[in-house]
């Protein structure tokens, strides 16, 4: 089955997302969608009209499928659905019918035509997640099952530091992370080649290594449904499903759906197209990786031109921190220290945080 979409989960912590931006009751916010998780926890959380915007269409078909399964389906429902938990491919298809009911002809189409993701669970069938697959096995192995599992039971971050040093630290850990990041094999089987245009030679398996203490002892694992999904294929625990799948979450979104618009745009022409002031907050993810420097620096502008003071943007990077333009010096300003602070506790700690005031 050839993948439908790239990515099965937004590699963006929501939780994160909401302190830098420091959102508020009624604050606007244009975001990209990609596998819906942004907007959907945000929702979940606070009282924001969002305009979730992408360029892939199975991206925005999979974000709506997860908002119509929290307006139909209970939340462990929801969860088996698409693949955060284990069914039969039977359930998924009789829980899919269920959900289908919120979804326009579109969007039906999509999913009978890509009916194989339904079987295995919509987020399992992504490019991204569907390559980690092939790894979590050797990653299971050589640290031991039981290993990871101990680290569930670890309640301080100190606890957790402790633990992974002395007992999940290892070579042969590295040696897959390397294997698995280079550019030969994760360019067009992990990712689309578009996103590696600024990575260093050699990969970044490298700088993901050098990330994953942080991933296994910044959060509670019991917690962290990143954590979970990656090492084990699923959520373990109820309480670490996504804020949209809690059970006022799901209640939440269910109630306020209609306050999250999806469209099939690129940031830039929803920002040429708006009026100034029309969002008063930006969550850009990590569109930096996919462009070249002379292009982000126009979309900075374009961005710095709609908004209205005062206002907020973040971004994410992994492979080029595309700096601010000379142009707008004291009109964007980056707050380096608070994107480091946050990313202290953020649930998939592989990116870079880039939070910005718009004066």
């Amino acid at each position: 089955m050839k993948p439908p979409y790239n990515y099965g989960l937004s590699q963006e912590d929501a939780l994160t997302e909401e302190r830098a931006l420091g959102l508020r009751a009624g604050d606007r916010l244009l975001c990209i969608a990609s596998a819906g998780e942004v907007p959907l926890n945000l929702l979940a959380r606070r009282d924001l009209t969002i305009e979730a915007v992408d360029t892939s269409p199975g991206q925005l078909a999979l974000s709506r499928l997860k908002a119509a399964a929290c307006r139909t389906l209970e939340p462990l429902e929801a969860a088996a659905l698409l693949g955060f938990t284990d069914t039969s491919p039977e359930g998924r298809r009789r829980l899919f019918r269920r959900a289908a009911e919120r979804l326009d002809d579109d969007d039906r189409r999509f999913w009978t035509v890509n009916g194989e993701a339904i079987d295995a669970g919509p987020i399992r069938a992504a490019r991204f997640e569907r390559y980690l697959g092939r790894f979590s096995p050797a990653v299971r192995t050589i640290l031991g099952r039981r290993k990871l599992l101990g680290l569930f039971e670890q309640e301080t971050l100190a606890d957790r530091e402790r633990y992974f040093d002395r007992r999940l630290s290892t070579g042969a850990l590295k040696a897959v992370f390397k294997t698995a990041f280079h550019p030969a094999l994760y360019r067009k089987r992990g990712i689309a080649e578009e996103g590696l245009r600024h990575v260093a030679e050699g990969g970044p398996g490298g700088f993901f290594y050098s990330r994953f203490r942080d991933f296994c002892t910044v959060t509670p694992a019991k917690t962290n449904y990143y954590l979970q999904f990656i090492f084990f294929g699923r959520v373990l625990f109820p309480e670490a499903l996504p804020e949209y799948l809690g059970e006022e979450g799901l209640r939440r979104v269910r109630r306020e759906h209609g306050r999250i618009a999806w469209r099939l745009a690129s940031f830039q022409d929803v920002l040429k197209a708006g009026a100034p002031g029309a969002f008063n907050r930006f969550h850009l993810s990590n569109i930096g990786d996919w462009m070249g420097c002379d292009e982000y620096a126009r979309l900075l502008e374009l961005l710095r031109s709609r908004a209205v003071p005062p206002a907020t943007a973040v971004s994410r990077y992994i492979h080029l921190d595309h700096p601010v333009p000379r142009s707008l010096d004291g009109r964007i300003v980056r707050m380096d220290g608070r994107g480091e602070e946050l990313m202290r506790t953020d649930r998939f700690p592989f990116y870079h945080l880039v939070v910005m005031e718009l004066r």
